[in-house]
Parts: C-alpha cells; structure tokens; sequence
C-alpha cells in the first residue's frame, strides 16, 4: 500500500473564451439533504466557477457523484494529461497515454486538492479568459485511467471530502460502492486491456479500492505534509480526456 510522504503543487492555467455561462450539471442517486448548510458536496465548484461555467447545486440535494457536461473546454483535456503526467503511480485498465488513440475517450480517476491561485479567495482563480488553480497532488494517492463509453461527462466529482473521510463514523465501504456504481456506468468493457476484458469487475474493484485507501492513508499522514491543503477542498475527481 502506497503512503503519502510529499504533496506536490502545480499552477496550472486552463484558458477559455466563455462569458459567463451556465454549468450542465447532473446529480447521481439524489436524496433529501442530511446538512443543507454543508458546502463539502460542492468542494470542486470552483473550477467550474473559475472557467465562467457557474454551477448551481441545490442545498436541498445528497447526491453520490456531480458531473458537468458542459460546455466544454479544450483545456478540460490538458489538465487531465497534466495530471495524469504528474501522477506518482497509475492503474490503468487501457493505454493510458493520451499521444495514442484507443478509439474512445479515457477517464482520469485521482485525488486531488484545489487551491484559489492567490490570498484564499477564489475571484482570484477568475481571469477574464482563463482560470488560474493550485492542484494539489499526493504521492500516496494513485490515479486510475479506464476507458469510457459516450456517457462519460467532461468532469465529475464525489461529494465526499478528506474532511468527511476523518470524521469517526465515515464508512469506505459505502464510498467504494458509489465510485464503482459510477464507473460501472462510464466504462467501455470492449476498449479495456485483453487481460482484463474477460472479467473487469474485480480490475475495477480492485484500482477503486487504491485510489479509495490512498485518500483513506490521509487520516494518519502527518500534518506538516499537507500544509497548504484544505481538507473542505479535496476529494475524488474524474476527469475525461
């Protein structure tokens, strides 16, 4: 099992020419909210905020996953192949390198942090034509890239938090099954590796149980090695590419 014992941070830019449009979001397994007032299910709203694509998420909705369908950004693409690039370690169920064309599109599963670009306020992040992040990236944390089919949106995330993810009651096995339901959903069996084809379930299974267990790590790594990281702000992310 992988242990976090660095965080990497990275700058990145992802330039736009939209004016200030609206987010397609879509909510996975709705329920009524436990805590209206919680704002961790919405932790990766800035991104889309900051790109000028403005979410709106009811306080009234639980969801399992959130993902944006548009619009679209070619920088949606770049980010993805830079994190990916940056990540420590990748389990891959296809060819994961974004020069080869495997016919379908790719899904980038990791755990990251996000950061406002300057002073902790995300007006900071909001340029006219581009949006200007820190991604925060943990050693200990592997990604995983697997082949989807055209159901896969550009971006999507789980509501769960490092913050939640501490708290004494969290349950991983419940957080396992709604990303696996998720990514049963996306990918495209027929475009995996040969060796996995056969039988995806347990591959799948299993890098969730990875990528899963390198954020669970988190609750004992010691704190100087996340400074700089709000736990409020990181979570699991997908991104297509």
């Amino acid at each position: 099992m992988l242990r976090t014992t660095s965080m990497r941070t990275l700058q990145c830019v992802v330039k736009h020419k939209l004016m200030d449009v609206d987010a397609d979001l879509r909510l996975a397994r709705v329920t009524p909210s436990q805590n209206p007032l919680s704002c961790e299910k919405g932790w990766f709203c800035p991104y889309l905020f900051a790109s000028s694509r403005t979410p709106i998420i009811p306080r009234s909705q639980d969801f399992t996953i959130a993902q944006c369908f548009g619009p679209f950004l070619a920088g949606d693409y770049r980010l993805a192949h830079k994190l990916l690039s940056e990540s420590a370690a990748v389990l891959s169920l296809c060819n994961p390198d974004p020069t080869v064309n495997i016919g379908v599109n790719r899904v980038l599963v990791t755990f990251i942090g996000i950061t406002p670009y300057r002073g902790g306020m995300w007006s900071s992040s909001r340029r006219p034509g581009a949006a200007l992040m820190n991604f925060h990236l943990l050693n200990g944390c592997p990604s995983m890239v697997i082949p989807v089919n055209n159901m896969a949106p550009i971006v999507a995330w789980s509501p769960t938090t490092l913050a939640s993810i501490k708290n004494p009651g969290f349950n991983p096995e419940w957080w396992h099954g709604q990303i696996c339901e998720f990514l049963d959903t996306i990918i495209s069996i027929k475009d995996c590796t040969p060796g996995i084809r056969a039988n995806y379930e347990p591959a799948l299974g299993r890098s969730t149980s990875m990528v899963v267990n390198g954020a669970l790590g988190l609750r004992n790594v010691q704190p100087g090695i996340l400074k700089g990281l709000d736990p409020e702000r990181a979570g699991i992310a997908f991104f297509r590419y």
